[in-house]
C-alpha cells in the first residue's frame, strides 16, 4: 500500500522569542536553512546554510513581508533529468534522529500553486509532499519522521512523481539527535515512525517546542468540549521514556467523578495502518496520599491499558503496533472506587513506516568512491544508488531479485571527467561497464574480481597506462573496446589468447600498444 500523505500545519510568519534560560543547551543535530547564505538564530536555535550538504539545485528568495528567516529562502530543483535531489548529512551509525522537513512555497517560481513531489529517506519513500491547502491558507507545512541511522551518512531526498508539474523545493531541514529510550519498543532496523499528531490537551493557541522541549518536538494545542483542569505539580521528564516537556502536563482534559472521559483524537482521519501511540497522564491535584485515580483506557474500542493508576508523578502508556483507521476515539472509564474522574494531558501518534530494501553496503561504498573520483557526476548521484527503483542513479542498472546489486553502468557520452577508482573492482555483480565517449583519464583499474563482466566499453576517452592483464582471465567478458585512448605498452598475452564465438576486442586506433 502506498504511504499516505500525512502532514501537520504550522504558521511561522511570526515567532515569539523564547524566554531566557541560563546556560540553555541547544538540541543536538543539524538545523539547515535551505538556500540561505548565512547563519541565522531563530527561536534560540542557530540555523546554518545548506552549503556542503547538497550540491544541486537553485536558490530563490521568498517575497512575503516580515517572514521569519528560515522561510525567507528555498532551494528548488528545476532539473527534470535528475531522478532525485539529495541532502547527505553525517550521522552516528545506530543513533536515533527526528527529521523534520519544512515547506513554504511563497510563489517563488511565479506560480499560484505549489508542486507535489515525494520525500525519500535513504532508499525508502517516506511520504508525498502536497502543501497546496496550507499555502492557500497562508500556512507552512512540516513533516516529521523518527529513524535510526543505518550508516554514517543519512540521505534525505526529494523526487518528482507523476503529479509533479513544477520544481520541487524545500525551506528548512532539521535532524535532531534523540535519546536511546525515546520511542522504544520499535525495531528501528526495520521501521521508522512518521509523525501524525502530537498534542497537549486543554490548550488553544501556540505550539510548544524548544526550549520547553529540548528535542524541539512540536506539541500542538488541542481542546474539545470536555472541561480542563490546571495541574498543581511538575513531573520529572527523565522518568518518562519519551522525555516529554513539563509544559505538556500543566493542563489536562477531565470529566466528573464516575463518568467516562471520551476524546476524539487525533483530529485527522487515519488511513488503515499500524501506529505507535503514546498517552500521557497526571493527577492534577497537589501531591498527597489521596492524589491518585484509576481508570481503564481504550483506543478505538479496544483495551489499551486496564487499571491505570495515575498519580501526581504522572505516567505514560504506549502501544507499538496499533492497527487503526478512520476517526479514532480514546475512552477512559473510571474504576468504581476512583475518587475523581479520568484525566489525559497529552498524546502522540506516529505511523509505522516499513523500511524497504537497500543496496548492499559494499556496492554503495564503491559507487560513492566512483562519484567522488568523477569531477562532474550526474546530479542525482547521492543517496541509495538503486532505490527506490524509479529513483535509481542515472546510468545505473540494478538487480531485480535477491540482494540489491549494481549490475550495469551506462554513462556513454555524458561528458564525464576524472578517473576510475580501484574500488570498481568491488562491484562484483557488474555485467556491463559502458563509459565511452567521455574525458576519463588515468589508468584502467584492476578488474580481476568482476567475474560477471560481459562487456567493457571504455573507448573514446583519455585513459593512459597499460592494459590490465587480468581482463584476459574474465571468462564471461566478450566485448573489450579500448580504442582512442592514450594507452601504452603491450597487449597482455591473456587477451591475445581470448578468442571464440562472440568475442570482440578492439585496442586501436589512438593507443600506442603492441
Amino acid at each position: 500500500m502506498p504511504l499516505p500523505t500525512i502532514f501537520l500545519l504550522l504558521c511561522l510568519l511570526s515567532v515569539v522569542p523564547p524566554p531566557l534560560h541560563a546556560a540553555l543547551p541547544l538540541p543536538g543535530g543539524y538545523y539547515i536553512n535551505c538556500g540561505a547564505s548565512q547563519e541565522e538564530t531563530t527561536g534560540g536555535i542557530q540555523w546554518i546554510p545548506d552549503e556542503g550538504f547538497i550540491n544541486v539545485g537553485n536558490v530563490s528568495k521568498i517575497g512575503t513581508p516580515d517572514i521569519v528567516p528560515i522561510l525567507a529562502t528555498v532551494r528548488y530543483f528545476p532539473d527534470e533529468s535528475a531522478r532525485k535531489y539529495c541532502y547527505s548529512i553525517p550521522v552516528a551509525r545506530g543513533a536515533k534522529y527526528l527529521i523534520r522537513s519544512t515547506y513554504y512555497y511563497g510563489g517563488f517560481d511565479g506560480g499560484e500553486k505549489p508542486p507535489v513531489f515525494d520525500q525519500i529517506i535513504d532508499g525508502t519513500k517516506w511520504s508525498t509532499v502536497n502543501t497546496a491547502e496550507n499555502y492557500a491558507s497562508g500556512l507552512t507545512a512540516y513533516y516529521e519522521i523518527v529513524v535510526a541511522a543505518q550508516g554514517r551518512t543519512l540521505n534525505f531526498c526529494l523526487a518528482r512523481n507523476n503529479q509533479t508539474t513544477s520544481s520541487p523545493f524545500i525551506s528548512a531541514l532539521e535532524l535532531v539527535s534523540l535519546e536511546d529510550s525515546m520511542y522504544n519498543g520499535t525495531d528501528f532496523t526495520k521501521y521508522a515512525l512518521s509523525t501524525v499528531a502530537r498534542h497537549r490537551f486543554g490548550y488553544g493557541g501556540e505550539i510548544v517546542s524548544y526550549p520547553d522541549d529540548p528535542f524541539n518536538r512540536y506539541w500542538e494545542a488541542f481542546t474539545d468540549s470536555n472541561p480542563y483542569v490546571e495541574c498543581h505539580s511538575n513531573v520529572t521528564p527523565s522518568e518518562f521514556w519519551n522525555l516529554p516537556p513539563v509544559t505538556v502536563f500543566q493542563r489536562a482534559l477531565t470529566t466528573s467523578r464516575g463518568k467516562k472521559l471520551a476524546v476524539q483524537w487525533p483530529p485527522a482521519t487515519l488511513p488503515s495502518a499500524a501506529y505507535y501511540v503514546a498517552l500521557y497522564f497526571q493527577d492534577n491535584r497537589t501531591p498527597s496520599p489521596f492524589s491518585w485515580r484509576v481508570f481503564d483506557v481504550a483506543v478505538d474500542g479496544r483495551e489499551f491499558y486496564k487499571g491505570l493508576n495515575v498519580s501526581a508523578e504522572g505516567v505514560m502508556v504506549y502501544g507499538t503496533q496499533w492497527s487503526l483507521s478512520g476517526k479514532v476515539e480514546i475512552v477512559m472509564t473510571p474504576s468504581s472506587d476512583s475518587p475523581v474522574g479520568p484525566v489525559i494531558n497529552a498524546a502522540e501518534i506516529l505511523q509505522i513506516v516499513p523500511f524497504g530494501e537497500k543496496t548492499i553496503t559494499r556496492d554503495v561504498i564503491s559507487m560513492e568512491e566512483l562519484s567522488r573520483n568523477l569531477k562532474n557526476p550526474p546530479p542525482d548521484w547521492r543517496g541509495d544508488p538503486c532505490l527506490p527503483r524509479q529513483h535509481s542513479w542515472t546510468g545505473v542498472s540494478c538487480s531485480q531479485s535477491g540482494s540489491i546489486r549494481i549490475v550495469g553502468l551506462n554513462l556513454t557520452n555524458f561528458g564525464l571527467s576524472g578517473s576510475l577508482p580501484s574500488s570498481i573492482n568491488n562491484l562484483t555483480a557488474l555485467a556491463n561497464i559502458w563509459l565511452s565517449g567521455n574525458k576519463l583519464s588515468g589508468p584502467i583499474p584492476e578488474m580481476s574480481s568482476l567475474r560477471n563482466l560481459v562487456s567493457l566499453h571504455l573507448q573514446d576517452n583519455q585513459l593512459s597506462g597499460s592494459i590490465p592483464s587480468s581482463l584476459g582471465g574474465l571468462e564471461n567478458l566478450k566485448e573489450i573496446y579500448l580504442q582512442n585512448n592514450k594507452l601504452t605498452g603491450n597487449v597482455p598475452e591473456s587477451l591475445k589468447k581470448k578468442t571464440g564465438v562472440g568475442v570482440d576486442i578492439k585496442f586501436g586506433p589512438g593507443n600506442q600498444i603492441d
